[in-house]
């Protein structure tokens, strides 16, 4: 009779362990993700103290904890660092990786020096991916996502200034300077080709145009060293992909590899290529199979005939680029549990012996080149923020509270909430290499990170049982799509294949038989089972939405005539669009955050009035609409931009979910990183 209650408490005994573990290796992660937004290293000190405290028997975290402990030293100048290092050394042998990185930093003078060499050299709103740096480290292209259509810009590092390089009129995207800084080729979206023009010092590029014929979605270039070729990577109109290089005289272009279509879609967010500097190879990432989930680091010579594995390992491993003498191919990895860089020696056109970790923690960062000198560039988001909750009063127009955030399992890069249909979780695409959806308990905060096999995937519907989630993305093999992912095993299933289309928000019916989405000739029902459609609005909606009773679809459109936008209100079952409202530049609708009540008679929308915001809500059935005492500075203030500024009222309209915090991104250099000229590989 005594056996029962014995097993029991030692489940409870075990769960409990296991919670510990999890929390304190969530808490390793908000402390360092918030030293790297904040700089307090003091703080971050403090807290790497309180995790060792806590750790236990749990020598992993603790090693771990020690490691960013002496690293924080290390980078304010403290000699305690060398302290720290050695007692991981002594206590933890092991612990190999962090064991062997501190006994590293105890004995190298390079590692110590390297840590004064990382700055933020341009930050604010216009840091962008899409380009490269120029070889001298002066200049970096990107693309100004605040015109319409983007435009290719330049960015001054020392003046801390940018300029246009095209017209306004002309959509670009990705860019890249040649090594020897005169020149840049670029996508020309607009016309669907390559540019290449010589970079001028100032006004507009005069650009010559590659035509490549049936290609489309160009996602990286670089520059050979002699600047007779450019290496890109694309799709063609058939699906296939393509990496390979084109020649600048004549626009010619030589297949390097045909890559199938899921490995590009996959490697397209972004495929970073890099020439060698002897010009012979062309460095690229990408997934082993059309179905692997992770990535590995390939090497293409540029006779064509051979595709060499560089880099193989179970875990994430990204291309960054070469070191100048060519001896070492850099990489990210996240093999050791944090984001890393990495470098493969690399002779004669193989991998020579085992990679060597340069820096421990460079964070999720794309590559935007090495300079001449050895300076690595990266693109790093960083963010603190995260989802919250707060009490609200709809019919009073207020919040009842200040928003409060759960106390454990900060998941990076979180978007928007979608909440469950019983109000028990919320749902919403986070940070990683795949599409992947976090489900968090509203009242416990636990939450797990479901990995739909998926390359990418947009925010979440719940099903109305609760079981499954629709949502737009690519799926494994890189067909876009909607697709309905089960919320326990992340299954994702297709519900209809094919480019253009979008799931509404909240788009299922409420017997959940049928969903809701919306391409260029409107917006579309399709029975799940049978797969038949009805065209419900015959005009395009824009963030279009469903209501919570199934009766009504919402959205805007826009009148360039007259320079306004409406809301619109469609009954689902048939009949005339209602125009709720229509306002007109420069007043404007924010993109992204609206929202039906959860009784499905108003929606809350956010106006741009001048140089503020304004939360109103819109009753359906006609009548005035009514400004609320509800800032919507409280989740926009600190955006992206992106999928990271909506709110969602819940299920029984008494709370909300958004996200409070910051996140930027940041172009950061790296210096001094490099092993010593005498330990180069030989040749």
């Amino acid at each position: 009779m005594r056996v029962m209650p014995l097993v029991r408490v030692a489940l409870v005994i075990v769960l409990a362990v296991s919670l510990s573990a999890q929390s304190l290796s969530v808490e390793l992660q908000r402390i360092t993700q918030q030293a790297t937004v904040s700089g307090d290293l003091r703080a971050a000190i403090d807290g790497y103290k309180r995790i060792v405290a806590r750790a236990g028997s749990n020598r992993e975290v603790a090693a771990q904890a020690l490691l960013r402990m002496a690293e924080s030293y290390q980078k304010l100048g403290d000699a305690e660092a060398r302290t720290v290092y050695a007692r991981i050394v002594r206590e933890f042998p092991d612990r190999k990786e962090e064991a062997a990185l501190a006994s590293a930093r105890l004995g190298s003078t390079v590692v110590r020096a390297s840590v004064k060499g990382d700055r933020a050299v341009w930050t604010g709103p216009e840091v962008d991916l899409s380009g490269r740096v120029s070889p001298d480290g002066r200049w970096i292209t990107f693309v100004d996502w605040g015109t319409v259509p983007a435009r290719l810009m330049i960015h001054d590092v020392a003046a801390n200034v940018s300029r246009p390089l095209t017209p306004a009129g002309q959509h670009a995207q990705w860019s890249a300077i040649s090594k020897d800084g005169t020149q840049i080729v670029y996508e020309a979206v607009d016309i669907g080709a390559v540019r290449v023009a010589s970079l001028p010092s100032s006004g507009y590029l005069t650009p010559r145009t590659i035509v490549l014929k049936n290609a489309v979605n160009f996602s990286s270039f670089d520059w050979s060293p002699d600047g007779k070729w450019v290496a890109a990577a694309f799709e063609l109109t058939d699906g296939t992909g393509q990496i390979g290089v084109i020649a600048v005289g004549d626009g010619s272009f030589r297949s390097l590899k045909a890559v199938d279509r899921g490995v590009l879609a996959k490697a397209h967010n972004p495929t970073s290529i890099f020439f060698s500097p002897d010009g012979k190879y062309v460095a690229y990432d990408r997934p082993p199979t059309g179905t692997s989930q992770q990535r590995d680091v390939f090497v293409l010579a540029m006779d064509g005939n051979r595709d060499i594995p560089a880099v193989v390992h179970g875990a994430n491993d990204f291309v960054m680029g070469w070191s100048p003498d060519g001896t070492r191919l850099l990489f990210r990895s996240d093999r050791t549990g944090s984001w890393g860089l990495w470098a493969q020696p690399f002779v004669d056109g193989a991998a020579q012996g085992a990679p060597e970790l340069l820096k421990s923690d460079i964070g999720r960062s794309v590559s935007l080149g090495v300079t001449a000198s050895g300076t690595l560039y990266l693109h790093k988001r960083i963010s603190t923020r995260d989802v919250t909750i707060a009490a609200i009063d709809l019919e009073a127009g207020k919040l009842l509270g200040p928003p409060v955030g759960f106390p454990e399992g900060f998941v990076e890069g979180a978007q928007s909430a979608a909440w469950s249909p019983d109000g028990r979780y919320l749902a919403y695409p986070v940070t990683c290499d795949n599409g992947c959806i976090a489900i968090r308990s509203v009242a416990t905060g636990q939450v797990r990170r479901l990995a739909p096999t998926m390359s990418n995937v947009g925010r979440p519907s719940w099903s109305p049982d609760g079981r499954s989630l629709l949502a737009s993305g690519r799926d494994a093999t890189g067909r876009s799509g909607i697709f309905r992912i089960d919320v326990q095993s992340g299954e994702a299933t297709t519900v209809i294949a094919g480019e253009g289309f979008q799931a509404l928000s909240g788009g299922w019916s409420p017997d959940g038989t049928k969903v809701y989405f919306s391409r260029i000739d409107g917006v579309v029902e399709r029975d799940v089972a049978s797969g038949s459609e009805r065209v419900v609005h015959t005009k395009e909606l824009k963030l279009a939405q469903l209501s919570p009773d199934g009766r009504y679809v919402f959205g805007t459109d826009f009148d360039p005539s007259t320079q306004s936008a409406g809301l619109v209100v469609v009954p689902v079952a048939g009949g005339q669009p209602r125009e709720l409202f229509r306002i007109t530049v420069p007043e404007g609708f924010m993109p992204g955050p609206f929202q039906w009540t959860p009784n499905s008679r108003a929606v809350l929308a956010i106006k741009n009035i001048g140089s503020r915001r304004e939360l109103w809500l819109v009753p359906v059935a006609g009548g005035p609409h009514r400004k609320l005492d509800i800032d919507p500075d409280i989740w926009m203030a600190g955006s992206s931009g992106g999928g990271d500024s909506g709110f969602s009222p819940s299920p029984d309209g008494r709370s909300i979910a958004f996200q409070t915090g910051r996140s930027a991104a940041e172009v950061w250099a790296l210096e001094n990183f490099l092993p010593s000229t005498s330990a180069t590989v030989r040749r």
